[in-house]
């Protein structure tokens, strides 16, 4: 059997797959190597297998402006490994005003009292990345929040109330990797009511009534910072924290003795992330991990990719950096990654459930050509042979990790090389 038999069996294979509805029609190539591995004349091992250059053929799928369409929802900003604190006025993407939310644990687990004469403090771990004007200094309050809220509902774009007629601190923040911050006694002696309370409802009364507390950035401020709640190696230091410092009441030196800091961890935490002033974006497609997405759903020429021995198929997007290009002082989380999800049905919280799903399909950036590559050759087969198809792809940056991505892409109304467009690769 030679290479062309072998890759008409393949098809075959997959045809019939695909047809009956199967989503493993692309295992059927996974049979070319082991049919061609028993087919073969002793030699070389893979020698033969390799399709001669002209033998392949890539065809070009533009997807026009009614298989794209951006959709606006806004996905959860809590209990992710960075919370975003800080005002930037983006002049490409809007203004961002970004305040973090904290609460402490009540947990015994470090801390078994805390005393009259302790104190508490907000030790803040900054990622390496930020957002904006990174030479900089940011200036922040820290009140108690005006509500109740609980991380895991917290959406992008939800305003959380401030309680700004007591501030419980002030600080300055530039590039350190953290700093602490002395939280005021009023707010220490209110803290330490629920802390050192013994009644049975202590938890409950805890969550029901204690807001926590609210990083606010100045108005002034040029810059957008992310604290860290995850270690990613055992040489950083610890994630943002509170930290109880207290005197050891047995210590009977002379001198006064250095107080005792005693790590406390975060009960719940999260960011009120507000973006206003936004562009109107007369071209191109934008989106934003934390509320713009893309839908894809693409039409395919089936009669003509039928008859093709298709072995790889990707989605290409190409960034459009010409306006970001334009503030070269500005950095912008760097954007590595795209991925897309499918779903069947369509549900009616798209970001909810992309939240909560691994993606279908991920694709890295090619820094050279500045595009993204998805590779959804499964897609595409289903597509093509399917009976069904497999309805839209939705196209979402990197992750949703606290920290903020935003990108322009060329939209169909650009040169034919720019556009949205699946490259299927085919062998003859």
């Amino acid at each position: 059997m030679n290479n062309r038999e072998i890759l008409k069996t393949a098809r075959s294979i997959g045809q019939k797959l695909a047809i009956k509805g199967s989503r493993w029609s692309i295992a059927a190539f996974l049979l070319l190597g082991v049919i061609a591995a028993g087919c073969e004349s002793s030699g070389t091992v893979g020698d033969g297998l390799r399709p001669d250059d002209n033998d392949i053929v890539k065809t070009v799928e533009n997807i026009d402006g009614g298989g794209l369409e951006v959709i606006v929802e806004n996905t959860f900003s809590g209990r992710l490994q960075q919370s975003a604190a800080g005002y930037f006025e983006d002049p490409v993407y809007g203004t961002i005003r970004a305040v973090s939310l904290f609460k402490p644990s009540i947990s015994r687990a470090t801390v078994d009292s805390i005393f009259e004469g302790d104190y508490i403090t907000l030790k803040l771990s900054q990622s390496v990345v930020d957002y904006g004007d990174t030479t900089s200094v940011s200036d922040f309050t820290i009140y108690e929040a005006g509500e109740l809220w609980r991380g895991n509902e917290l959406r992008y774009n939800q305003e959380i109330s401030i309680d700004q007629s007591t501030p419980v601190a002030t600080f300055q923040m530039a590039n350190e990797d953290s700093i602490e911050v002395e939280l005021s006694a009023e707010w220490t002696d209110k803290f330490k009511s629920y802390f050192n309370s013994i009644s049975s409802s202590r938890d409950s009364t805890y969550i029901n009534e204690f807001p926590g507390l609210a990083i606010v950035p100045s108005p002034a401020n040029s810059r957008i910072h992310f604290f860290r709640h995850l270690q990613q190696t055992d040489e950083e230091e610890r994630e943002t924290e509170f930290i109880v410092y207290t005197v050891n009441p047995d210590d009977s030196d002379e001198e006064e003795p250095d107080p005792i800091a005693q790590p406390l961890t975060l009960r719940d935490w999260g960011a009120s992330v507000i973006r206003t002033n936004e562009p109107d974006y007369d071209s191109g497609i934008v989106l934003h991990n934390s509320e713009r997405i893309l839908r894809v759903d693409p039409e395919f020429t089936r009669e003509e990719l039928r008859n093709k021995n298709i072995v790889n198929a990707s989605l290409v997007l190409t960034k459009n950096t010409m306006q970001e290009d334009l503030y070269p002082s500005f950095e912008r989380p760097e954007l590595f990654s795209i991925r897309a999800h499918e779903f069947d049905p369509v549900p009616s919280d798209i970001t909810s459930e992309m939240f909560i799903t691994s993606a279908a399909y991920n694709g890295l950036v090619d820094e050279g050509e500045n595009t993204y590559r998805l590779d959804i050759t499964r897609y595409v087969l289903n597509e093509v042979f399917g009976d069904e198809g497999e309805g839209p792809l939705f196209i979402s940056l990197q992750a949703v990790n606290g920290l903020l991505y935003s990108a322009t892409f060329y939209d169909e109304t650009a040169a034919e090389d720019l556009r949205p467009r699946i490259v299927i690769t085919s062998v003859d």
